[in-house]
């Protein structure tokens, strides 16, 4: 039980943290650009990406012609935000990334043993996931490292919190019930 709250305890200063993050500090947008004239790009949008998805622009199937893009298309944006469904999703994905955090660190250990466990961890996600959105597929190096940061201290964050819920070790329960 004791657990079980610890991971939502966990979801629920993750979720806060990824408030603060992305939505209270301006910075990581300040990465991004802008289209010189928003309203036509929309428009452009609308035109010539009829779905919300993912699309290639040229496609697979297309030779390059000097210019590539990525562009993802949402069709769906709600008319009020933030929308609630989607911080609901947002609340469950913390939960299971709290949920394998305890899977990763499993018992109750020297915090500091418990912070580098997890940070290596997350440096190894951050290498395999943001790296390869670099390498790959062409993400502004600049934006990316936002991303990194945010989620290493995700991270780092988890396992402060998570790791005052976790159960003792074998050996620190077997002395315990010793002494009792």
């Amino acid at each position: 039980m004791k657990l079980a709250v610890g991971i939502v305890v966990t979801a629920v200063v993750l979720f806060v943290f990824g408030f603060l993050f992305w939505a209270a500090n301006p910075l990581p947008s300040a990465s991004w650009n802008t289209a010189a004239d928003q309203a036509a790009a929309q428009n452009a949008v609308r035109a010539h990406f009829p779905q919300s998805g993912v699309y290639n622009v040229p496609g697979a199937a297309t030779a390059p012609s000097g210019v590539w893009a990525m562009v993802y298309v949402n069709h769906d944006v709600p008319e009020t935000l933030p929308d609630p469904a989607e911080m609901l999703r947002g609340f469950f994905h913390y939960v299971l990334v709290a949920l394998m955090l305890a899977l990763l660190l499993r018992q109750r250990a020297p915090l500091a043993e418990q912070v580098k466990k997890a940070a290596v961890a997350g440096l190894a996600a951050v290498i395999v996931v943001e790296g390869s959105d670099v390498v790959w597929w062409g993400y502004p190096l600049g934006w990316k490292l936002w991303s990194v940061g945010y989620h290493e201290l995700v991270f780092v964050i988890g396992a402060l919190t998570l790791a005052k819920f976790l159960p003792a070790s074998g050996a620190a329960q077997a002395s315990g019930a010793a002494e009792a």
